[in-house]
């Protein structure tokens, strides 16, 4: 479509585009946390930023949505599990997506996945406009995820696909979001770690939700097959990549930034936190059980058992250890472990022998503490539950979302 033939078609398009998405604020939508996992131990992450099918149209929990789905589907061919983090609003674009991704850690990322460009096929955005706006997204997203990290853009829709659209004036959005696809597919080709995905769903057949968790199953399905190699390839080392340097002080800012804005350190206690530390010690049958927060050089403890302090010394902390990795710290028998031998919680009466955490992370992603178990007498790798242990992690952070209980 010619650049003067858009622009001339751009007013009516718009009055059209309005007038069909008025039908849309009956339909279902998500309200839950913009996130979703699949059990296991080693996990991949995930973002997905975009409007469109990110945004959940049809369903009211994004663990039937995209996320969801895709994290099991993800998990399924993988045999890992899958954290899925979203970004998502109908309204959003090429051009105002770095406003909405302000505040987040691209670098933990192994795979970020674009959705865009519905709402500029329905405005008959230029391909010269595209191809700037996308091209500056695709170079930032470069930039500040690590250098493992697979890009995949999915393809813009046929807009007839969504139901709402589907009346007179419909195929000149689709004649926009053809030539905004062969921009995109250009793109992607060009730039490193970035695969462009063709996608043409049917339009659903139930006017009255938009989307089905169905369509979404089957969406999960096409990116998780043209993902999943790649996250294999880099568990693997195969898509190599020079070491980056860590700023370990700034990294450390951010981290105690995030301790901070959630303002929950020295709060008193809460019967949601103490029920999830008395669940972990009862299904691990240790002695002692702590949800810790790690805040500049102490570890203070939000809910306890089996301990009572409720800080103690950073530099004791085995937790602090725990939240220099993504994944869980198992410490068999501490007195054997060069380490922790000489800690005084090892030393001491009674000693820690068995230790078992999994981070805990601030919902910008900073791992900030640790859920973990442990008792006076060691115990074998093999007898700890780690899925267990990590989706014990995952409740809390589910928490820290919400507002904290009244006093």
């Amino acid at each position: 479509m010619h650049d003067l033939t858009r622009w001339a078609l751009r007013p009516l398009m718009r009055v059209w585009a309005a007038s069909a998405e008025r039908q849309d604020r009956h339909l279902p939508r998500p309200s839950d946390a913009p996130q979703a996992h699949a059990a296991g131990i080693d996990s991949d992450r995930v973002l997905i930023l975009g409007c469109g099918p990110a945004v959940g149209w049809g369903v009211l929990s994004h663990q039937v949505a995209l996320p969801g789905s895709l994290a099991r589907e993800l998990s399924a061919r993988t045999g890992r599990g899958a954290d899925i983090d979203l970004v998502a609003s109908r309204t959003m674009t090429a051009a105002n997506a770095l406003v909405a991704l302000n505040g987040t850690r691209l670098g933990r990322f192994d795979a970020v996945v674009v959705i865009l460009g519905v709402n500029e096929a329905l405005d008959l955005t230029s391909v010269t406009e595209w191809h700037d706006r996308l091209a500056a997204l695709l170079a930032v997203l470069k930039r500040e995820t690590s250098r493992s990290t697979e890009i995949f853009v999915l393809g813009i829709p046929p807009i007839r696909s969504i139901e709402i659209f589907r009346r007179p004036l419909v195929f000149i959005a689709d004649w926009s979001a053809t030539d905004l696809n062969t921009v995109s597919a250009r793109l992607a080709a060009q730039a490193p770690r970035t695969t462009f995905v063709p996608f043409s769903p049917t339009a659903t057949v139930e006017i009255d939700r938009h989307r089905t968790a169905a369509d979404y199953r089957g969406w999960a399905m096409l990116l998780a097959g043209a993902m999943a190699d790649s996250l294999d390839s880099a568990r693997l080392g195969i898509a190599g990549h020079s070491a980056v340097q860590t700023d370990v002080a700034g990294c450390e800012r951010t981290r105690q930034a995030a301790v901070d804005d959630l303002a929950i350190v020295d709060t008193p206690r809460e019967a949601r936190f103490d029920r999830l530390v008395l669940l972990a010690q009862r299904l691990f049958d240790t002695e002692s059980a702590l949800i810790t927060i790690i805040d500049r050089d102490r570890q203070w403890h939000k809910a306890r058992v089996g301990v009572e302090s409720t800080e103690l010394p950073r530099s004791d902390s085995f937790c602090a250890a725990t939240i220099d990795d993504d994944g869980p710290l198992i410490i068999e028998d501490a007195r054997g472990d060069a380490r922790f031998s000489d800690n005084p919680l090892v030393q001491g009466d009674p000693p820690i022998r068995f230790y078992a955490g999994f981070p805990i992370e601030s919902p910008s992603g900073e791992r900030i503490g640790a859920l973990c178990v442990f008792d006076p007498k060691p115990r074998a790798l093999a007898e700890v539950d780690q899925v267990l242990l990590r989706e014990l992690a995952l409740l809390v952070q589910r928490e820290l979302r919400l507002p904290r209980e009244a006093g």
